[in-house]
């Protein structure tokens, strides 16, 4: 893959942060897309806020592009949002999806309708072994948010590590959380210039996922 530029789907997270590790082990990456939720309260809301992202854009030393979108006009916020930094030579993206056939469909359609490629390094791989590379690289974050329905409040703050994992794993739920189970926020990563000192305020329930409130400043 020739470097030039791309862009990374960015949450935040351990699978955002795991798809840009192997995204740069490739290629160049203009900025990080991370879109602004306004669900009416259908689905999950947004774990924390753009200033905890740009924290995280500010380690990395990559440019951050938020845009607002909801569940009617997700799609359509999305191709805007590309053609607006097509004209910055960008041919493709990476996408944190592992066992997700039909957003890697719908995406995939998408980006061949913007006449860029789309890309998915962590697809089809196995989620025990990607947590352990996680884990052995260095990275550390933190759990944030938690799906009532599969698991509990408990869970908040701990770090994303065996022992939590094996926690998780006797929960009988996704170990990736990729079907929306937690929700997690990267603190250190080999990347990171310095790692982020996370602030942690009020648990609260929304939308059906407990959620600790929490800001971050570089140490």
């Amino acid at each position: 893959m020739k470097k030039r530029n791309y862009f990374c789907l960015w949450s935040g997270g351990h699978d955002s942060a795991l798809t840009l590790y192997h995204a740069t082990k490739k290629t160049d990456i203009l900025c990080l897309i991370t879109a602004m939720q306004d669900y009416s309260n259908q689905t999950k809301p947004n774990f924390f806020s753009p200033a905890v992202l740009r924290a995280q854009s500010d380690q990395l030393n990559i440019p951050l592009l938020i845009y607002n979108s909801d569940t009617e006009n997700h799609l359509e916020s999305f191709a805007k949002t590309l053609g607006r930094i097509k004209k910055h030579d960008l041919i493709g993206g990476f996408f944190p999806f592992i066992n997700q056939p039909e957003q890697k469909n719908v995406l995939s359609e998408l980006c061949q309708l913007e006449k860029i490629d789309a890309y998915f390094p962590l697809e089809n791989r196995e989620k025990e072994a990607l947590l352990s590379e996680f884990i052995e690289l260095g990275f550390k974050a933190k759990i944030i948010a938690v799906n009532e329905r599969y698991l509990t409040r408990d869970l908040l703050n701990r770090d994303l590590d065996k022992e939590t994992l094996n926690e998780i794993r006797s929960r009988k739920v996704d170990l990736f959380g990729e079907n929306s189970e937690f929700q997690t926020i990267l603190y250190e990563a080999p990347y990171f210039k310095q790692s982020l000192q996370i602030k942690e305020g009020d648990i609260n329930l929304k939308n059906g996922y407990w959620v600790v409130d929490v800001s971050i400043t570089s140490k």
